[in-house]
């Protein structure tokens, strides 16, 4: 089973220290084999939700997965209404996490962080880079042999 972190995070937001701790995490996980691979994606800080871009093509992905997974994947995202003034048109925009990650098994989603669980448990993104460094399902904490690569 090939697992692969994706970390997704906002251009131009000037380097944090906790951004620099999460990007260390993830490279730390790939190096030492507990997840296949570890891709970085900058993306901007907003876009509009019904465009053809990574932002609202990951949010659709994560909400649709959410359906049966019984977690809020959208935690950490805004959505808002603006009308253009031109146009006099409605557009919804999709306001970014400053990072947001992502873990697939053989492509296909198992966990997305920052979330809510259904018991209200808020899991960060550093808490869900822990449980995959331990081994552990990032969403419940039980042990999961198929998480190291």
């Amino acid at each position: 089973m090939t697992a692969t972190l994706r970390v997704y995070h906002r251009a131009y937001t000037p380097i944090s220290k906790p951004l620099d701790e999460i990007v260390a995490a993830a490279r730390t996980l790939e190096t030492t084999g507990k997840v296949d691979a570890c891709t970085f994606t900058e993306w901007p800080t907003t876009v509009a939700l019904d465009s053809d871009c990574e932002p609202a093509t990951l949010y659709e992905i994560v909400t649709d997965w959410a359906e049966t997974e019984r977690v809020d994947p959208t935690t950490p995202f805004r959505i808002h209404t603006r009308t253009n003034p031109i146009t006099d048109t409605d557009q919804s925009i999709l306001h970014t996490p400053v990072v947001y990650l992502t873990l697939e098994h053989d492509g296909e989603l198992v966990a997305t962080a920052p979330c809510t669980l259904p018991d209200g448990t808020h899991i960060t993104a550093r808490d869900f880079l822990d449980a995959i460094q331990d081994g552990d399902d990032p969403l419940d904490g039980r042990s999961v042999d198929a998480i190291p690569a």
